[in-house]
């Protein structure tokens, strides 16, 4: 079924890719159609019946969604498209995502391009390895200079993190900060990430010196080439570390979930146009295999057992937050993931396997310990770890620190990494969330998630209630645990917490049940931070120092420290895809000069 050159390919009318959905006349022979939709999670996979015309049966055959989350979506988006012959119909409001997918599944099964041979068209100057920002940048400026690129993406739909991120990128020397006032440099960027980062031994200096020269100039290609709203066109301190230059602005002032689409719409467009020119060749649901690296040199890639050959090759398959493997090289006995699938490390065995290093991996940016693992390694639900009253205990019952200061090393320092979070009745309070849904927290689960609760303490899976401090320290096997109640309300009553210093305003006692033990472990959401070794050139580097020629990295994969060393700043992995992606492209045209 497969041959060089060729591939079976589950191929998406591109412009689906922003869901517009459709109504159906159909002239279709009757049969079951498979389609394929990217969901919150996972990519959905439909079979639509039809007959006589019309659409008789939606059947969603594979999903890997969260459960309980997305069974309102699977269970009557499909039903609602019978009903309205079409995929115009409302999304579920707590499973959007679902919703969308499974519409867009419909729309891919009936689009009479489901399930195709797809002939590759082009002789390709560039192969691009994954469909998130970097890939759409350097597809797109790859576009721009002429080249032919072939552009791959394992799942069923371009953006990957872009889709869940905020608006923020940094740079230094770009047009906004001129017209801000301020004054800076790309040695000035540099020493101040070597100030906040710890020094040149934490971080790779050649990227990122590297880095701070280009990544002005990338800021101003998306603003005046591509067109980014970039909202007021001011400049902010930026997250996690501030600069003492101001070097953070915002795509459409939005620095919060969804910002990022202010890149990725315009891009969108532009990659189109490429599409359609016939300068790009897009193939979703197409995993790369392997990185064909003959004599220090990379000539293409495989995809299964197909070859794909270019002069010059870009990894941009982003970071591995949906990776216990690659999360735990950082020390963690226990870590749940709030990251999109994708992010799923992909690049890094590839890289690997043609002798690539890995870099800080020992480095996360990981959060304090709202995550539940109720289903192994994702996780499903979350605590609210800001709850009035609340105090945590390790395995054994013991209170660790002052718990007011949600400080994730209270989580590394324990045991397993795992801490429970106690509360008693006198501080329940129904109006406010205990549980709430680990992917969309911005969604609340029914009745603020106490039901929810009371289903898990049942089950006894994370979550353990009792009437008595006593009969929940049994059911968690917590020793100590009645002893540090008894300790803790009597500091409680003295107004002094003796152990940690906690403020007395914000203690409460444990005293009337019912119990409830919920347990946490830190998580991880879409940013990595380890990454893959690369030279100045961005170019793929060997434990031995030996650059692999024609053989690029950029965005997440590079590693946010391998770039700003101990800390991470604000808009670095919007620029890491920016600034690298172009820089792809242009090696890219400098070889088939």
């Amino acid at each position: 079924m497969k041959s060089l050159r060729k591939m079976v390919s589950m191929v998406l009318a591109f412009a689906l890719v922003l869901s517009a959905f459709a109504a159906y006349a159909l002239e279709l022979p009757d049969g079951v159609y498979i389609g394929t939709g990217a969901g919150m999670q996972s990519n959905i996979v439909v079979d639509v019946t039809v007959k006589d015309g019309k659409i008789t049966s939606v059947d969603v055959v594979s999903h890997n969604e969260t459960p309980g989350i997305s069974d309102a979506a699977i269970e009557t988006i499909p039903a609602a498209i019978v009903e309205a012959q079409s995929t115009d119909v409302d999304a579920v409001a707590t499973a959007t995502f679902t919703s969308n997918g499974i519409k867009e599944a419909v729309d891919n099964a009936l689009s009479g391009e489901a399930a195709t041979v797809q002939e590759l068209t082009i002789d390709p100057d560039l192969i691009v390895v994954g469909g998130g920002m970097a890939g759409i940048v350097a597809s797109v400026r790859g576009a721009e200079l002429g080249l032919k690129v072939l552009f791959l993406e394992g799942s069923a739909r371009i953006g990957g993190c872009i889709h869940y991120a905020g608006g923020t990128i940094s740079g230094s020397n770009f047009k906004i900060q001129e017209e801000n006032g301020i004054e800076d440099s790309p040695e000035a960027f540099y020493a101040d990430v070597v100030r906040l980062g710890g020094g040149e031994s934490e971080l790779n200096p050649e990227l990122s010196k590297a880095h701070c020269e280009k990544s002005g100039a990338a800021i101003d290609w998306l603003d005046e080439d591509i067109g980014v709203d970039f909202g007021s066109r001011t400049l902010v301190a930026g997250a996690y570390a501030a600069f003492d230059t101001m070097r953070v602005t915002l795509a459409g002032d939005n620095s919060g979930l969804g910002g990022a689409l202010n890149y990725l719409n315009p891009l969108t467009d532009r990659l189109n146009k490429a599409i359609e020119e016939g300068s790009v060749q897009l193939m979703l649901n197409s995993t790369v295999t392997e990185l064909m690296v003959k004599d220090g040199k990379c000539t293409g890639v495989k995809v299964g057992e197909v070859e794909y050959s270019a002069p010059t090759t870009l990894l941009a398959t982003g970071g591995y937050c949906h990776n216990e493997e690659l999360l735990k090289m950082a020390g963690f006995d226990n870590i749940v993931s709030q990251a999109p699938k994708t992010s799923n490390g992909s690049g890094f065995y590839l890289a690997q396997a043609v002798g690539g290093v890995f870099d800080n991996m020992d480095k996360l940016a990981t959060y304090y310990g709202g995550g539940l693992m109720t289903d192994g390694f994702e996780m499903t639900y979350g605590a609210n770890t800001s709850y009035p009253g609340r105090i945590y205990v390790d395995l054994n019952g013991n209170r660790v620190g002052d718990e007011t200061t949600n400080d994730v090393h209270l989580w590394m320092n324990a045991p397993e990494d795992k801490l429970y979070l106690l509360i008693s009745g006198n501080m329940i309070d129904k109006d406010t969330v205990l549980l709430k849904y680990g992917i969309s927290t911005r969604t609340p689960l029914a009745n603020n998630g106490w039901d929810m609760m009371d289903e898990l303490a049942a089950e006894e899976n994370c979550v353990y209630k009792a009437d008595t401090i006593e009969e929940l320290a049994e059911k968690m096997g917590a020793e100590n645990l009645v002893a540090t109640v008894e300790k803790y309300n009597a500091d409680v009553a003295a107004g002094e917490d003796t152990q940690f210093g906690r403020a007395a305003d914000t203690m409460v006692a444990l005293e009337e049940g019912p119990f409830y033990a919920v347990e946490t472990v830190p998580y991880a959401y879409t940013g990595s931070t380890g990454g893959v070794r690369v030279d100045g050139n961005g170019q793929l580097l060997t434990e031995d120092g030996v650059s692999i020629e024609g053989l690029y990295l950029a965005g997440e994969i590079l590693g946010p420290t391998c770039i700003s060393g101990n800390v991470i700043f604000g808009g670095i992995n919007h620029a890491m895809a920016a600034t690298w992606g172009l820089n792809a492209a242009e090696n890219a045209a400098k070889a088939v000069e």
